[in-house]
């Protein structure tokens, strides 16, 4: 897949996340049960949510991950258990589009990684994925579709 990476300046985006370390094997099934967690308190608290939801990774071990999975939202969250505010940032970030299964989507990094080195441009923060389309919503990971976002400096 080409991937076109384009430079986008965000506005703060308002989330409510939980942070866990996993090892890589567990990816699927923690975010599965943390997506679920989090839209059953939303959905109990009255929060909207203002976007798609998420995963930033904030470092890959050798044998973990540590990651935050979460969703935007409209106001104020506070948070319960595990789940606890937090926030996007804004600023400049490089973007991309991945179409396609979840486990193709180094590729999209390894051109994100490409592009700031041809374009002169560091890393600024930890990078994430919002989920446009997915298991729950297709039944062909064919059509998964995945915006991925890193921010640059």
């Amino acid at each position: 897949m080409a991937y076109e990476i384009e430079v986008r300046e965000l506005q703060p985006q308002a989330t409510l996340a939980v942070r866990v370390s996993v090892p890589m094997s567990a990816i699927s099934t923690v975010m599965g049960e943390v997506f679920g967690e989090l839209y059953g308190y939303m959905g109990r608290a009255g929060l909207t949510p203002a976007g798609m939801p998420y995963a930033r990774y904030h470092s890959f071990g050798a044998e973990e991950i540590d990651m935050e999975v979460g969703a935007p939202v409209s106001g104020v969250a506070e948070g319960e258990g595990r789940m606890v505010p937090g926030e996007l940032p804004g600023g400049p970030a490089a973007a991309t589009w991945h179409i396609g299964p979840y486990d193709t989507l180094a590729a999209a990094y390894d051109a994100i990684t490409a592009w700031m080195g041809q374009q002169g441009r560091e890393p600024a923060g930890a990078p994430w994925e919002a989920y446009w389309t997915g298991p729950d919503t297709v039944t062909d990971p064919a059509e998964y579709r995945t915006e991925v976002f890193w921010p640059i400096g």
